[in-house]
């Protein structure tokens, strides 16, 4: 499928990404624990996939435009699925999942593929505290079925996600637990209704119920970057990202930005929440080469297209693990962007402007919105081919960039 991207004089307005999977999941998964009612928004089309199982587990959940209104069962109000469960790929969400479905009167088979390893540790942990865990293969098990006691785990879980499934074992265990877990995850159970004691651990009392909570899911910070970038390379541009997560390891392309002169403006909503407001910039050419090009690997497209926007010569090295680098290269230059490739990465040439044409996106989410941003900044409308890609990942995304696209 192809899509037309049409040029825009400026960008401005505001503009909302979609948001990010696993707050979303864990959002979800804690409504379905609730006693009420809760609505989770702005969640992204990834989290389908968490629904579905919950919904396996007999929970109502009802969607419209990344919302969902959960209706909770409670801790045990979850009903036996009919086959085994697929855990494999979600991550930190499953190791919420297990302890949910250990905690359970039923027993259900699960499946956690590469995901094994990973939930090894939560495993052993919830065995040790007396819930059934039983191992049919490398990667399924059968859990849930067994009453486990109240325990004490003096040693902090090495993550916060593996510290939240120990909690959540612990509201499923008969009587008081204590745990050592950091700050984030007592507020979370306190802004849930948990009642908990610190000393010099938190005390929590099994059987709890976790009170119904609205939840709106931050936007994530890689799908802003391309509006971001082409209001930076538009005289006039004024544009905001509504409510996006800043999390360290994701900060590196934004940082990158900040150096080439980029003005962006993070108005601080709390927990690690944002607004960002962008004007449009002078950007600087740079060189980008070793751990730096490493960091912000997964932007090499969209920072070859503003280097082309620039006043200078634009270096990136050390790319040779970034797909599709040569597609990149021979697609920009057929935009009349001056770009040459050479063994180990890409030298941009900028302030020449970008002609409209026909690419192909080679089904890479990344490539495919920084081509996008190209027809935006390019002198004519561009056609982009296999734009379907971005489907599970922003289905509007066209529409946005179009949409913030002023005369």
């Amino acid at each position: 499928m192809a899509a037309i991207v049409s040029p825009a004089k400026k960008i401005v307005g505001q503009a909302s990404v979609p948001g990010e999977r696993e707050p979303a999941e864990r959002a979800l998964v804690l409504a379905a624990l609730s006693e009420g009612k809760s609505t989770v928004r702005h969640a992204p089309v990834a989290a389908d996939r968490v629904v579905a199982l919950l919904r396996e587990l007999g929970v109502d959940i009802a969607k419209r435009v990344g919302t969902y209104a959960v209706r909770g069962v409670g801790l045990r109000g979850f009903q036996s699925a009919a086959g085994p469960l697929d855990l494999e790929g979600l991550g930190d969400t499953a190791l919420l999942l297990l302890p949910l479905l250990a905690g359970q009167t039923f027993r259900s088979q699960v499946k956690l593929g590469a995901e094994a390893e990973r939930c090894r540790l939560l495993l052993d942990l919830l065995a040790q505290l007396g819930f059934a865990v039983e191992q049919e293969s490398a990667d399924t098990f059968v859990t849930g079925g067994q009453q486990a006691k109240g325990f004490v785990l003096s040693e902090a879980p090495p993550t916060d996600a593996l510290a939240l499934g120990a909690t959540m074992a612990a509201l499923f265990a008969e009587g008081t637990t204590a745990l050592k877990v950091g700050s984030r995850v007592e507020r979370l159970l306190r802004e849930r209704g948990i009642a908990v004691e610190r000393r010099k651990l938190l005390s929590v009392e099994g059987g709890q119920a976790l009170k119904a909570t609205d939840v709106e899911v931050p936007g994530q910070l890689e799908l802003a970057y391309p509006p971001i970038g082409a209001a930076l390379c538009r005289k006039g541009s004024e544009l905001t990202i509504k409510r996006v997560a800043i999390r360290p390891r994701q900060r590196a392309f934004l940082d990158l930005l900040r150096q080439i002169g980029a003005e962006i403006v993070a108005e601080d909503l709390g927990e690690s929440e944002f607004d960002l407001h962008v004007s449009a910039s002078q950007l600087k050419a740079t060189r980008v080469a070793g751990s730096r090009a490493a960091k912000v690997a997964d932007q090499i497209a969209l920072l070859a297209v503003l280097a082309t926007q620039t006043k200078g010569t634009t270096v990136i090295r050390d790319i040779e693990d970034v797909p599709h680098v040569e597609h990149l290269c021979a697609a920009l230059r057929a935009l009349d962007a001056r770009i040459g490739q050479f063994p180990e990465g890409l030298v941009i040439k900028g302030g020449f402007p970008l002609q409209g044409g026909q690419l192909d996106g080679k089904g890479d989410p990344g490539l495919t919105m920084a081509f996008a941003v190209a027809g935006l900044l390019a002198e004519g409308e561009l056609t982009i081919e296999g734009s379907e890609c971005l489907a599970p990942i922003w289905p509007d995304f066209f529409k946005t960039v179009q949409s913030i696209g002023g005369d």
